[in-house]
């Protein structure tokens, strides 16, 4: 998962960093502009935020940024690095960022590629040179090769593109404004440069613009399904993000009402308090209160100053960060029942810290809500969850995860309750049934079944034929 932007008009590259950061919560490893002048590509990366990006009071007529979370190649550790490393990345005349995850890029070359957006921008130059120079049939040779998730924005001959996978699994949205044409992760970065969103790039759609609001359509590839990840709605896309017609705000309140259908039905002693864990969880926990009737308190405070550490790559990181994350509230806390609501137990390690915190500061029941349910299978379509062994739900049962955290009830959301509260029906649950929608992750599957599981390495990036 990643965040990517692309914007056609004149514009400037400070004004356009500061775009960029309002995607910053989709990928903190590195960060990275490029730029078009009159002669050729520019650019700037850092590691860390956007913020790090240095850039000057100019302008340009085409722009693609991108902020990175690794799920190839491994995270950056040094300045030295950021060249192979991080988006956005030219070849010859093309220019491209992308967030996804190529599933079949260890099968398909034996480069030792870093990023697969490297992978992606060098395929579609090849395929460019092969075809003349025609970016629809570059495209429809692109996608008959590579299996997984990839919402590209590109730059060439002058205009800006930007592609989406036939089964939609990321989000890309597109505004235009009588100066601006924008493309982006999400469309809070349209609304930031005071552009109307105009709709969803849809699922195998190439689409070009041109100068003065020209827009070119090409239908790439399609498929019967679209499978868009719900891992957006429920943690990743910002609240006021709109995703396929979907206010993300809308879809975690609807989570929250699903949640308390299923506390009531366990005939629990009725909490004091309902307790969001920041930042995510919020518009559910405020849902879950209303329909039970119970205030909802900020007891558990964020660490402004610390990033996300769900994609924070190593454990030593994650359990480091997880133990400075929260402030708590103690005098809210003392002698009450407390029903805790988070977005998700991926690898149980926050959840267990938050139990046991809570109750070191006095709480006498702490219950513990979850809008997702257990993820027991990993993914691979850019999320870096990329083994089962990462995921406490395929190694343990609920009792079992409700005793390794310390909850006094666990409560987790159903598979109808997440359908229902997102609106869509064509999501992609492969993380928690299994099901991937794709023939290589499929084989992948298959493949680690009859093999050792080493450590320490993705199950996608071991070549499988």
């Amino acid at each position: 998962m990643c965040g990517v932007l692309g914007i056609l008009g004149r514009y400037r590259l400070d004004a356009s960093k500061e775009l960029l950061l309002l995607l910053a919560h989709r990928g903190q490893d590195a960060s990275g502009l490029l730029w078009a002048t009159e002669s050729a590509f520019q650019e700037s990366k850092t590691m860390g935020s956007p913020s790090g990006l240095s850039v000057q009071r100019e302008w340009s007529e085409c722009i693609l940024g991108s902020t990175r979370y690794p799920t190839s190649g491994r995270r950056v550790s040094s300045e030295d690095e950021l060249c192979d490393f991080v988006g956005p990345f030219q070849s010859g005349a093309v220019a491209v960022t992308h967030n996804g995850n190529i599933t079949n890029l260890s099968s398909m070359t034996e480069k030792d590629y870093q990023c697969d957006t490297k992978f992606i921008c060098d395929r579609l130059q090849h395929h460019l040179a092969e075809s003349d120079d025609h970016l629809p049939t570059a495209f429809v040779r692109l996608t008959s090769e590579v299996d997984g998730a990839y919402s590209i924005v590109g730059i060439h001959d002058g205009s800006l593109f930007a592609f989406r996978d036939s089964r939609g699994f990321k989000p890309l949205v597109f505004g235009r404004s009588a100066e601006h044409t924008i493309v982006a992760s999400e469309s809070t970065v349209l609304d930031m440069a005071h552009v109307k969103l105009e709709r969803d790039v849809y699922p195998g759609e190439l689409i070009v613009f041109g100068p003065n609001q020209a827009m070119q359509c090409y239908s790439i590839s399609q498929q019967d399904g679209h499978k868009h990840c719900f891992f957006e709605y429920v943690y990743f896309a910002n609240p006021a993000a709109r995703i396929e017609n979907q206010l993300v705000y809308d879809v975690r309140f609807r989570l929250g009402r699903a949640l308390a259908n299923r506390f009531t039905r366990l005939q629990l002693e009725e909490p004091d308090y309902v307790i969001p864990v920041p930042d995510t969880s919020r518009p559910a926990a405020q849902a879950l209160a209303e329909e039970l009737g119970v205030p909802m308190r900020e007891v558990i405070l964020k660490n402004r100053y610390l990033g996300r550490t769900f994609i924070v790559q190593s454990p030593e990181a994650r359990n480091a960060m997880a133990h400075y994350k929260y402030i708590y509230l103690d005098d809210k806390i003392r002698g009450k029942n407390l029903l805790v609501v988070d977005d998700s137990i991926v690898r149980g390690t926050t959840a267990k810290m938050i139990v046991k915190d809570l109750k070191k500061r006095g709480a006498a029941k702490v219950y513990f809500a979850v809008t997702c349910p257990p993820q027991s299978h990993p993914c691979y379509y850019g999320i870096d969850i990329s083994t089962s062994s990462e995921l406490i739900a395929s190694q343990a049962g609920l009792e079992q995860i409700r005793d390794f955290i310390g909850a006094d009830a666990l409560i987790y959301q159903d598979m109808d309750g997440l359908v229902n509260a997102t609106g869509i029906r064509d999501i992609c649950l492969a993380c928690l049934d299994g099901n991937y929608p794709t023939e290589h992750a499929k084989k992948i599957q298959a493949a680690i079944q009859l093999r050792d599981k080493k450590q320490g390495i993705r199950d996608y990036e071991r070549e499988i034929r």
